[in-house]
């Protein structure tokens, strides 16, 4: 094991390119570090405070150690280290240090997103897939760059819906581009992310640089939607690319799609290749409508497929015999209906009646959910007595109590 992380040490040491790209990466933990102060998440992952736990770290709230003003005081320490840590990259004989580093922050930041499900997004998933694939595939500028084409590919096969095409699955209007324009520049997206993209691979400069520019725009016009942390976080993803072809490997005759095409990818590459698009075939394994259940998504992408609209509706059997509605749809409009989170919300009822907080004989939970282009909401969860039977949710497979078609 120490002999092959020297391996993968060595070659990134011997590549500028790499090294480069090693630096962009630790900018990634500054930026989420940024995200982490500006969105105040500290406040929820405070100890003491209710958690809505990962269904694999399903004691989250055991695991908050620390008050809300020392995670503050973290994630700033965690910004200047991983700043800091830059420097590592710019001579061979330090490079183990950042990669040791980027090793350390990678995995802390997997700590502090664990503490919450509220801190799920997709731009932490592709950031762990492509430093993943840094830190430990062999031949990583063909691994790196295959999957990052990937991130974009499958995407794009998510995409292939009424619900984007209509562009209903967007939460926000674009820059610049309105009525009958949106849906020219939803279908325009998915030719890019199915058939551009892969121009990021090609040997001749104009395609390669006309594909990459048509993805930079797109990063850039997606910032009116979602804000600043998903397009800056591409950015730096996305400099493997030209740092590739602005820094050639010696010897290099032919381009990461000539080797492709010609099935001569180096096997680390297709290996890198194959694990990520299992995992974005994970959830048609599933029955039912995923983008609604939710079940397998905690494995793959989850762009802006869909928007899902919820009725999440608590009813609390009061002691005298008197009902009481509570609404259990909180928080974000990207996962706010997913099962995890309305069981989480439930959960929180049941912990907050046994301490004595609330006061209730027993909670029904009921989940109706739908596409924002379907008419009807379709029921997703019904559970009696929930704290009585409260159900286990499974990671891995089709939990019966999600309701399908």
């Amino acid at each position: 094991m120490i002999g092959y992380v020297r391996r993968q040490i060595d070659e990134i040491a011997n590549d500028r390119a790499l090294r480069a790209y090693g630096a962009a990466l630790l900018l990634t933990h500054v930026l989420t570090a940024y995200w982490l102060l500006d969105a105040g998440h500290a406040e929820i992952l405070g100890a003491g405070e209710e958690g809505i736990c990962w269904p694999l770290v399903p004691g989250c709230e055991s695991l908050r150690l620390f008050s809300a003003q020392t995670m503050e005081r973290l994630f700033v320490v965690y910004a200047v280290v991983a700043l800091a840590s830059c420097a590592a990259f710019a001579r061979k004989r330090t490079t183990p240090l950042g990669w040791v580093a980027l090793l350390l922050l990678t995995l802390f930041k997997a700590a502090v997103i664990g503490l919450d499900f509220r801190l799920r997004a997709n731009q932490h998933y592709m950031a762990f897939a492509a430093t993943g694939v840094f830190l430990f595939f062999p031949s990583r500028r063909e691994s790196v760059q295959i999957v990052v084409v990937l991130f974009y590919f499958w995407a794009g096969t998510l995409k292939l819906n009424w619900e984007w095409l209509s562009g209903a699955a967007l939460y926000k209007p674009l820059w610049l581009i309105s009525g009958p324009a949106v849906v020219a520049a939803c279908a325009y997206v998915i030719v890019m992310e199915l058939v551009i993209v892969w121009g990021m691979l090609a040997r001749r400069a104009w395609i390669f640089w006309a594909s990459l520019g048509q993805v930079l725009l797109f990063h850039v016009m997606s910032w009116a939607v979602v804000g600043f942390f998903f397009p800056i976080l591409m950015f730096l993803l996305l400099s493997i690319f030209p740092l590739a072809r602005l820094l050639p490997r010696e010897g290099a005759d032919e381009s990461v799609l000539d080797e492709l095409v010609a099935g001569r990818l180096p096997l680390p590459a297709w290996i890198a290749a194959g694990l990520f698009s299992f995992l974005q075939i994970v959830p048609y394994l599933y029955p039912g409508d995923t983008a609604i259940t939710g079940e397998g998504r905690l494995y793959a992408l989850h762009m802006f497929d869909a928007r899902v609209e919820c009725e999440a509706i608590g009813t609390l059997h009061l002691a005298d015999g008197s009902v009481e509605g509570i609404d259990l749809h909180v928080g974000s409009t990207r996962n706010g209906c997913d099962p995890i989170r309305i069981r989480a919300h439930a959960r929180i009822l049941c912990q907050r009646r046994d301490s004595g907080t609330v006061a209730f004989e027993s909670l029904d939970v009921d989940l109706r959910s739908r596409r924002a282009t379907d008419r009807e909401l379709t029921p997703v969860m019904h559970i009696q007595d929930f704290c009585a039977n409260l159900p286990r949710y499974s990671p891995f497979l089709h939990n019966e109590w999600i309701l399908v078609p």
